[in-house]
């Protein structure tokens, strides 16, 4: 067998010869499952641009890329506070997932691509090419000084071209070494990779007239790449290399049909079936580029073939058949396409796959896998063709076995989608759940990226009762405590499970009642920052009263906040005092908010001047909570809550600033602020501004807020105050709306509406701080750990139990 690869420099891969050269590329991948139809059709139209503009020969090839668990549980303990981190636990905590995602040998698709650079046209495989090469004419190994300068000025061009349509990168020598090994050793093992490769070549000076200095490469730099023992059978490969035996099956793809819908499965023929198998398969995409004139000529031949073939059917006892009589419309439309303005080229292309396995058995059963995946369409399994194929698939190759090449317009390119992915979430990070895919690609989250990249950092966890939110949200917080971050957790509803896992040495729990000795203690003069005060008293002072509040009174009670605040107090009964001296629309005010907040739980907010704060304790976690705090059901409306309802409210949001003062201004190190209920907080324009307040304080001082919430109110409000976001199960269509409209898809998106309403048990869309979107399942991996956070009754009894 001869060399499919014969010298490199650079991402310039010589192939067969001289004039047989390709510029090798990593293309960047999209999240592509939670785009908006349009945006789907904006994926098809980039890659469709490219192969109308490109005017040259190319290769795509998706291949599977190893993630690490090894690699991953390093990186996030590197990551981690050196100073705060719980060590020995996160040590347990990130070996767990290394053994548990180490089983799963989770990959993450890989997209490269090859541009041929010829200088001419001819065909590598023509008569006069074969002999050329028989007699060394054009062997690569000899190259000259200039005409390498010549190839690295067309491959630089090149690039720019595919730039402007397709984020990429120019490949390494090292990514050319791991496409080339890897293809040995598929299903067995990552193949070892030399730190040092760089093809070699030894430099001859030579006069100006013979072109300059020649460049002789050690073939043997490139040879060693495919040091494996190959075992040709009929329908299938044996490879023997040293990691062990490679069982693989090459198959290509069979005839496409006329008209397929986009988006949809059997459009995006490089995506979809791919992504829904839990095993590895490479694909191959080999396309020679037919200008205009010479398509437009392709296209007159066939509608001549389809009309004759319709004639002779016609003139048959039954008539012509279904495809018979909607082939030559067809034809006529692909010339009307190639016709029109934009003088459109056409590809002559075909797509191959390679399945791997450990056994002859395995891979017969993922054979049989993948052709259901592709059916109605057909995988052939050419008989003897099968070392052809494998060989076709290394990078920087032409298509050898031709009998399954088929021509196709760019826009069915671009509908296949190859550079599609499920990815989401940060790129380092804590484990935290897989793809809702077959491949089941990692999600990990990164709780101080937003403060890094100076995003909102507020994370949403909405949903219905048991979807999943909170333990979604305390594994969040719990993934913080291990890495050192300070966590601030208010649980109104005393459910969170939090305190079990880090131990009460390292919590506080302040637990807030309805007792003279805790008056006070959530007064917003003293816990509220010194540009806010003012506005957070005036707003629980008007949240006490029923609604509506008299207009004389709001403005009353709004100078009477503002002169107390000028006056440097620090206790709304300062503020009552000031009413009772101004006014009877005062004095009516005072003596409103003294009688609903002179006893019970509002007394929390009115401390007796002079009465210091007391300062928490020093541990990492602080819980806050609201004994028998009464709250309204979600959608409530203001003027429908009870008094102790609306007290509620009120309360809830001045713990939420407490929350915010006991994270403190550090920020040097990280914090973690969890509120639960915060739909409380969302739901009208006075919560809204306090999570703006939190949002810029927590960007400012290296903190994420987490927000759980049952319901969504106005989405449009929302967008700007979130960062990142897990849409998990709702109960209604309305309420799936909202959700789809928070995540920046489409609302009326009747798929995704009925995958929102049954989704359960940790299953969300996730938007990360990207803006990228996929459904994905929230893992916690350990047993122990979801029986330890879950807030289901019958889970919780039993893991009390």
């Amino acid at each position: 067998m001869r060399a499919p690869l014969t010298f490199a420099w650079g991402n310039v891969v010589f192939a067969r010869d001289i004039n047989d050269v390709w510029a090798l590329y990593r293309l960047g991948m999209d999240s592509y499952a939670g785009l908006t139809a349009s945006a789907k059709h904006e994926t098809l139209e980039k890659l469709a641009g490219f192969a109308h503009s490109i005017e040259a020969d190319f290769q795509l090839l998706r291949v599977a890329s190893p993630w690490s668990p090894a690699k991953y549980a390093e990186a996030a303990s590197a990551a981690a506070s050196a100073e705060h981190l719980h060590r020995d636990e996160l040590d347990t905590y990130l070996g767990i997932h290394e053994h548990v995602l180490a089983g799963d040998e989770p990959v993450r698709p890989a997209v490269f691509m090859a541009v041929r650079l010829a200088a001419n046209t001819d065909d590598v495989d023509s008569l006069q090419a074969r002999f050329s090469r028989a007699l060394r004419l054009r062997d690569a190994r000899g190259i000259s000084r200039r005409r390498l300068e010549e190839l690295l000025r067309l491959e630089a061009r090149t690039f720019a071209r595919v730039e402007d349509y397709l984020r990429c990168d120019r490949a390494t020598t090292a990514e050319l070494q791991w496409l080339v090994s890897r293809s040995f050793s598929r299903a067995i093992a990552e193949p070892y990779l030399d730190d040092a490769f760089s093809p070699q070549a030894l430099v001859i000076d030579a006069p100006p007239e013979l072109g300059g200095g020649r460049f002789v490469p050690l073939e043997v730099d490139i040879m060693r790449l495919s040091n494996a023992a190959i075992t040709v059978g009929a329908r299938q490969l044996t490879i023997e290399s040293c990691d062990g035996t490679s069982y693989q099956a090459l198959l290509a793809l069979g005839a496409l049909p006329e008209v397929v819908a986009f988006p949809g499965r059997q459009a995006e023929l490089l995506f979809a079936p791919l992504e829904a198998l839990d095993f590895s398969v490479d694909a191959c995409f080999s396309a020679r580029w037919i200008a205009n004139n010479e398509a437009l000529a392709l296209a007159r031949r066939r509608l001549i073939d389809a009309d004759h073939a319709y004639v002779e059917e016609s003139h048959g006892d039954h008539g012509p058949t279904t495809s018979g009589a909607e082939r030559p419309a067809a034809a006529r439309e692909l010339e009307d396409h190639l016709n029109g303005t934009a003088r459109p080229p056409l590809l002559r292309a075909s797509i191959t796959v390679a399945v791997a396995a450990e056994s002859e058995e395995e891979l017969q059963d993922r054979v049989d896998r993948l052709r259901r995946e592709y059916a109605p369409l057909t995988l052939h399994r050419p008989y003897g063709a099968q070392l052809d194929l494998f060989l076709s698939q290394l990078p920087a190759q032409r298509q050898r076995v031709r009998d399954y090449e088929d021509v196709l317009t760019c826009e069915q390119l671009g509908a296949m989608v190859p550079m599609a992915t499920h990815a989401v979430g940060s790129t380092a990070g804590m484990y935290i759940g897989h793809t809702l895919s077959g491949s089941r690609q990692p999600v990990l989250f990164d709780l101080t990226e937003a403060s890094r990249t100076s995003r909102a950092p507020a994370v949403l966890c909405s949903g219905t009762l048991g979807s999943g939110k909170t333990v979604a949200a305390q594994l969040l917080a719990y993934q913080g405590f291990l890495t050192g971050s300070r966590i601030v957790t208010v649980d109104p509803k005393g459910d969170h499970r939090l305190t079990d896992l880090v131990g009460d040495e390292h919590v506080e729990t302040i637990e807030l009642r309805a007792d003279s000795a805790d008056r006070g203690l959530l007064d917003p003069l003293r816990i509220g920052p010194e540009s806010t005060r003012a506005d957070l008293a005036y707003g629980f002072l008007i949240d006490v009263l029923p609604a509506p509040v008299p207009a004389q009174w709001q403005t009353e009670i709004r100078r009477a906040v503002d002169h107390v605040v000028a006056a440097g107090a620090r206790s709304c009964a300062d503020v009552l005092e000031e009413l009772d001296a101004t006014d009877e629309h005062g004095r009516d005010a005072a003596r409103a908010i003294a009688v609903h907040a002179g006893s019970g739980l509002l007394q929390l907010g009115f401390a007796e001047p002079g009465t210091p704060l007391p300062e928490p304790a020093d541990r990492q976690v602080h819980v806050l909570r609201i004994a028998n705090l009464a709250l309204p059901l979600p959608g409530t409306a203001r003027t429908e809550m009870t008094h102790d309802e609306r007290a509620g409210q009120a309360l809830l949001r001045l713990l939420a600033t407490h929350a915010l003062h006991l994270v403190g201004d550090d920020w040097t190190r990280h914090k973690v602020l969890l509120f639960d209920e915060a739909w409380m907080l969302l739901g009208d324009a006075a919560g809204r501004a306090l999570v703006q307040r939190i949002n810029r304080l927590c960007r400012s001082q290296n903190a994420t807020p987490i927000l759980a919430t049952q319901v969504l109110a106005d989405v449009a409000e929302l967008e700007d105050l979130i960062g990142a976001c897990l849409c998990f199960g709702v109960e209604t269509d309305g309420e799936a709306k909202r959700a789809l409209q928070l995540l920046q898809l489409d609302p009326e998106a009747s798929a995704m509406q009925a995958q929102l309403r049954g989704f359960r048990r940790g299953r969300c869309f996730m938007r990360d701080y990207e803006g990228r979107v996929a459904p994905i399942q929230i893992d916690p991996v350990d047993p122990a750990l979801l029986d330890a956070l879950d807030t289901t009754p019958r889970r919780a009894d039993a893991a009390a139990a």
